[in-house]
């Protein structure tokens, strides 16, 4: 019985060596998200589809025929092993080969009446699945086989098999007689053929411990013919020893390493072992008592590996366009830690190359050893991007401090004021009070996009003889945590705001949340086609599929905004703007926060995960950050797109550039104006469909249109160039205009009213479920390249149309109950939080999936609680960020702007 165990564990430990396990280490990147795996999805169901017929072939049922041990058997009761004495000498130089050579060819000679190489392979894969089946199961496995209860053990190989399990004894002479009588160091074995092996093995008297001996001749061969590092060399040898004793540290390698899992049929290639375990000093098992408890010689490393399978290469086509993987295994193995990758890879591929596969080879590349959290360490630019950090903190506690100071002393000096003077009579302010602007918009809020949008005035009495701070004290204020966070949180807004506007902008971050849920996790998840396959099915998916129309609102309401403020502020200044405090404005709003996000996410967000999917800095944005300083990174393509999601923030800001050019004809000549936003909107909506006509663009990043489509492209020429995307922000600028001409007021008859918003519903509806049957993952409809064209041209101009009814509905006052909904007052303070909300919504996800070392089992349930759980946490940090960052720069540009509105009073 120990022997039986002890072979088992022998050969397992070959397994160790084989194969590896999950953990691929690689940098993922928003662009390869929004592709990967969600633009792939529909490509892994066709590419499933696709290899039905292989799987269905002949050739591929007997193959998996003989994986069964049942099978491997019941063949090989058909070898008479009394005719495998006439073999001919062997005179390979490696017994271990010669051995299984010899197996192989009267095996494959049987079975399949051919010598092939690829037979070879095939046979050695039939007999090693089918041994480890029956280490797998135990001895009373064997008893399965017909020729287990008659005959001779030497007359069937279905016996000799059986034989390996249920006696050892007889195992040891045999490999001694192999190798010689030196145990395997150097010993004869010319004259050795199998039959005279077989003849050992039924003679019994097998010494199970020279199995090792076998086992290291083997491996100390494969480890030290390579270039690989003496330390290497020597740890992978104690490793192997430890495994023949049985110790419980090298146990722990091969328990921590990879096992081949479930769902292969389904393209599953993520093969996973355990991180933890790898680098834990000790297992529950030794804390039981259970296994012996020694001092770890050897310390371990979880490294990470693309295993390359020698597949046909009809099959790795049809890979290659499903998954954008050529037939390799992410995989992850326990090694020792002295190893560096180049000697692992030199090891893995020695080992690999010795599997006798005939023309076909297994290669392992790359490898990457993920950095431990215990010797992390931080980079010189790490240092200093917290460095700046610590000294922003200690600015805000500083600010927030004299914050409070002041405003207990203006307080004492309000309730003299009063004491002394009349209060105040139905909430008016007294002669001697005047409006307090807040440290987020300029005095009389000129090109303020926010101002009519929840900007908050508060009036407080005036002390003439109180002491006002000076210019050292006001910088100071505008990092007091305490004045920030009233003003974030408060739900004041101005008279004649577009109240419904936070209702939509919230609603809109909350959407783009939902579908960076579901798009993010899908590829850390052991179902990933199962689920999509499911939730794909139903037709309400595409209102999660297709968030990207939330973009297309957002570009809505900036030109909303940026037209309706900036015709009320040419009104008041007759046609006079200060056009370089204009575009100022919209980059300081902007830009401050977004760089130090940036600066965060290159350095300190990498040493927030540690695990099988450890980051590594994005050498991307280390080179090209300043493409996002000038906001041009979209033109580049998504190979040199840092902060992936930040093409919104360029696009967004290229249409403001262009605004003036919509903006400014309206104000001086209606007709005029007309004709300039027509002539764009039409050059808007006929480029990207004819891009989609040219280049074969899909309907959607899971596929849709015609049958064969460029999914990457459409992103890097269609989805993130501002060309494709303007529709939606000149229909914002058009009712912009609208707003102000009418200043807000309308009347509607009822019935043009229910008109309105059924057009608009039926308008988002199309929009959203339109593309259902042709982008659904079972029996999808191809549409024509016309029919693709035209959806891609004209649907976001739709959408963006819809969007802009519900706003001019709301704001004239016959928006009903729905403007009741959008303009809650718990929307004002979170629309204020949408746009730090979208800076680090993705960066919240990536160290929650990231820092999971096992994949979810995704359903409905865990998307609901992803959601709701990345919702509040993103607007959290978004608090936060906009506390620390946002709100002080929009105060110090009150400061250094302040007094060029009071002159021009």
């Amino acid at each position: 019985m120990e022997g039986t165990r002890f072979f088992k564990f022998v050969l397992k430990s070959i397994v160790f060596l084989t194969v590896f396990g999950f953990a691929s280490g690689n940098n993922l990147r928003y662009q390869e998200y929004m592709i990967n795996p969600l633009g792939n999805l529909q490509r892994k169901l066709e590419a499933q589809k696709a290899i039905q017929p292989f799987l269905s072939s002949k050739p591929f049922l007997e193959w998996t025929s003989q994986l069964s041990k049942q099978s491997l058997l019941k063949r090989a009761n058909q070898v008479d092993l009394r005719k495998l004495n006439d073999t001919a000498p062997v005179t390979d130089s490696n017994p271990i080969n010669t051995f299984l050579q010899n197996i192989l060819g009267q095996f494959t000679n049987t079975s399949q009446n051919n010598t092939s190489s690829n037979g070879v392979g095939d046979a050695f894969q039939n007999l090693f699945n089918g041994v480890l089946g029956s280490l797998s199961a135990g001895g009373d496995q064997a008893k399965a086989s017909n020729g287990s209860q008659n005959g001779s053990p030497a007359g069937s190989f279905g016996n000799f098999l059986q034989n390996i399990t249920q006696n050892t004894n007889g195992i040891g002479n045999l490999i001694t007689s192999m190798l010689g009588a030196n145990g395997g160091k150097g010993g004869a074995t010319s004259g050795m053929n199998l039959g005279n092996i077989l003849q050992l093995l039924s003679g019994g008297n097998v010494d199970p411990s020279t199995i090792g001996n076998i086992l290291m001749s083997f491996l100390n061969g494969a480890v030290q013919g390579t270039n690989a590092s003496t330390a290497c060399q020597g740890d992978f040898i104690k490793v192997i020893k430890g495994l023949q004793n049985m110790e419980a540290w090298a146990l722990k390698f091969l328990d921590a390493s990879a096992k081949i899992p479930t769902d292969l049929l389904n393209l599953n290639l993520n093969w996973y072992g355990s991180y933890d375990e790898c680098y834990s000093d000790s297992t529950f098992l030794e804390s039981f008592g259970i296994l012996h408890n020694t001092q770890t010689p050897v310390k371990g490393q979880y490294c990470n590996t693309n295993l390359n399978l020698p597949l046909p290469p009809e099959v790795k086509g049809i890979l290659m366009v499903a998954l954008q993987n050529s037939g390799y295994i992410k995989a992850g193995i326990c090694f020792p830690k002295s190893c560096s990758t180049d000697d692992l890879l030199q090891i893995v591929n020695a080992f690999l190359n010795s599997i006798p596969l005939g023309d076909n080879k297994v290669t392992a590349w790359p490898i990457t050893c993920p950095v431990p959290a215990e010797e992390d360490t931080l980079e010189t630019d790490t240092i200093v991007v917290v460095i700046f950090l610590a000294i922003v903190l200690l600015i805000i506690l500083e600010g927030t401090l004299y914050d409070v100071i002041i405003n207990i002393r203006s307080k004492r000096n309000q309730e003299s004021v009063e004491e002394n003077g009349k209060p105040a009579e139905n909430g008016k302010p007294r002669e001697n009070e005047k409006p307090i602007e807040n440290g987020n918009s300029y005095p009389e809020n000129k090109y303020k996009l926010r101002a009519e949008n929840g900007d908050i005035q508060h009036t407080q009495p005036v002390d003439k003889h109180a002491q006002k701070p000076g210019i050292v004290g006001r910088l100071v204020l505008c990092f007091s945590a305490y004045t920030n966070g009233k003003k974030i949180l408060g739900t004041s807004q101005p008279k004649g705001s577009l109240t419904a506007v936070n209702g939509i902008r919230f609603l809109s971050m909350s959407w783009v949340i939902l579908g960076h849920t579901l798009v993010f996790v899908l590829g850390n998840t052991s179902n990933m086609l199962q689920y999509y396959n499911e939730f794909g099915s139903r037709a309400a998916s595409q209102a999660i599929f297709n968030a990207p129309f939330s973009v297309d609102s957002f570009f809505v309401l900036s030109g909303l905004l940026t037209s309706y403020l900036l015709l009320k502020q040419m009104k008041k200044s007759k046609g006079s703007v200060n056009w370089g405090l204009y575009y100022f404005h919209r980059y300081w709003r902007l830009t401050p926060v977004y760089m130090i996000v940036i600066g965060m996410y290159v350095t300190i967000y990498p040493h927030l995960i540690y695990g099988p999917n450890k980051q590594t800095s994005d050498q991307i944005c280390k080179d090209f950050w300043w493409k996002n300083l000038l906001y041009i990174d979209n033109f580049f393509g998504i190979k040199d797109l840092c902060l992936g999601w930040s093409w919104y923030l360029n696009n967004d800001m290229q249409f403001y550039i262009l605004s003036p050019l919509l903006i400014v004809p309206f104000f001086f000549n209606q007709i005029i104006g007309i004709t300039v936003s027509v002539v764009f909107l039409l050059a808007a909506t006929i480029t990207p469909g004819v891009l989609s006509y040219v280049k074969d663009f899909p309907v959607h990043f899971l596929g849709g249109g015609p049958k064969d489509t460029d999914r990457a492209a459409y992103f890097e020429d269609y989805y993130i160039v501002p060309y494709c995307r303007m529709g939606p922000y000149i229909c914002g600028v058009i009712t912009g205009y609208i707003l102000y001409k009418t200043k807000c007021k309308c009347r509607m008859n009822i019935f043009v009213n229910l008109l309105g918003w059924a057009v608009a519903t039926a308008t988002a509806c199309g929009c959203l479920y339109g593309i259902y049957n042709t982008v659904r993952p079972d029996n999808p409809v191809y549409l024509s390249k016309e029919v693709t064209a035209l959806y891609n041209g004209v649907s976001r101009t739709a959408w963006g149309a819809a969007v802009c009814w519900v706003i001019f509905a709301c704001s004239t006052g016959n928006g009903g109950f729905i403007n009741t909904l959008l303009s809650w007052k718990a929307f004002v303070p979170l629309s204020r939080l949408t746009y730090c909300a979208y800076l680090v919504h993705p960066l919240v996800m990536y160290v929650y999936y990231f820092n999971w070392n096992f994949p979810l089992y995704m359903t409905d349930l865990d998307l609901v609680y992803l959601f709701l759980g990345n919702l509040v946490v993103s607007y959290g940090i978004a608090f936060i960020v906009s506390i620390a960052f946002e709100s002080p720069f929009m105060g110090l540009e009150k400061i250094m702007f302040g007094g060029l509105g009071k002159k021009k009073k």
